[in-house]
């Protein structure tokens, strides 16, 4: 279902997450998802807002995750068309959803 949400041209993704603040919705690439640095992740005053991330292919990180104005971990999905990689010391937030394979390095953590 995660999977088969439409994704507005608006919310593709075509560089790294990171440094960025997203608003809730669906955000979509044919290819793989990079987060180096901080992505924060602003629920605009709703504690019931959904962030779904869809990859083509996969997830690699190197970053963390950061949730403000009432995002909630619960609520947001990753969700990868191979395997997910939270890279050393990553602070992780949201449900990984892999196709194939979850990895979590040294140190990093997941609330989800």
């Amino acid at each position: 279902t995660l999977q088969g949400l439409p994704c507005p041209a608006a919310n593709a993704i075509v560089a790294d997450l990171g440094g960025t603040v997203k608003l809730p919705g669906v955000y979509c690439t044919a290819s793989g998802i990079g987060v180096t640095g901080t992505l924060t992740l602003d629920g605009n005053g709703d504690p019931n807002a959904n962030f779904v991330f869809q990859a083509g292919t996969s997830l690699t990180t190197a970053g963390n995750i950061v949730l403000i104005n009432g995002a909630q971990a619960k609520n947001v999905y990753w969700v990868l068309g191979s395997s997910g990689t939270l890279g050393t010391a990553s602070q992780w937030q949201g449900n990984v959803i892999a196709l194939t394979s979850i990895t979590m390095v040294t140190n990093a953590t997941l609330n989800g």
